[in-house]
């Protein structure tokens, strides 16, 4: 077997040296597209009006709360959606690409680390995996409203 010499091994650069970073408003409206097709999957889902308060997304849900600390928070309410089920399945897996796409728009912004999330008590997915779901969607789409909300115009830590 033969070894690329220098020359193979420069040859292999050129797609990176090449390579143009990302813009920040390009990621911006990735995650502004996301958030609002996700928004309309959770309201095809629901056949109810949400709960009132929800899964305690609105506690703490001021101005203040950053994009970090939002992404965090969906973190917590993905691990509250049960596993198995086909259009619950696509939410979980379109809130995995926002929750990507909302890091990579924290790191362009100079943004520190937010405090850690709360969890979800693991109990009640077991003992009541609809409710937990439920209170999940629920929760989920007022906190994809924050989101789109600070997403207008130029979004801050």
């Amino acid at each position: 077997m033969r070894r690329p010499g220098l020359w193979g091994l420069l040859w292999l650069w050129v797609p990176v040296a090449t390579a143009r970073p990302l813009r920040p408003e390009k990621v911006q409206a990735d995650t502004r597209n996301l958030t609002r097709t996700l928004s309309a999957r959770i309201q095809l889902l629901q056949l109810s009006p949400p709960l009132p308060g929800g899964a305690g997304a609105s506690e703490g849900l001021g101005a203040s709360e950053g994009l970090g600390a939002l992404a965090q928070r969906l973190q917590g309410l993905q691990s509250l959606l049960p596993s198995g089920h086909l259009p619950l399945a696509q939410v979980a897996n379109d809130l995995e690409n926002l929750r990507s796409l909302l890091a990579l728009l924290v790191t362009s912004l100079g943004c520190g680390d937010p405090p850690h999330p709360q969890t979800a008590p693991p109990a009640l997915r077991e003992e009541a995996p609809h409710t937990a779901a439920r209170l999940a969607l629920s929760s989920l789409s007022l906190c994809l409203e924050a989101i789109a909300q600070r997403l207008e115009g130029t979004p801050k830590c």
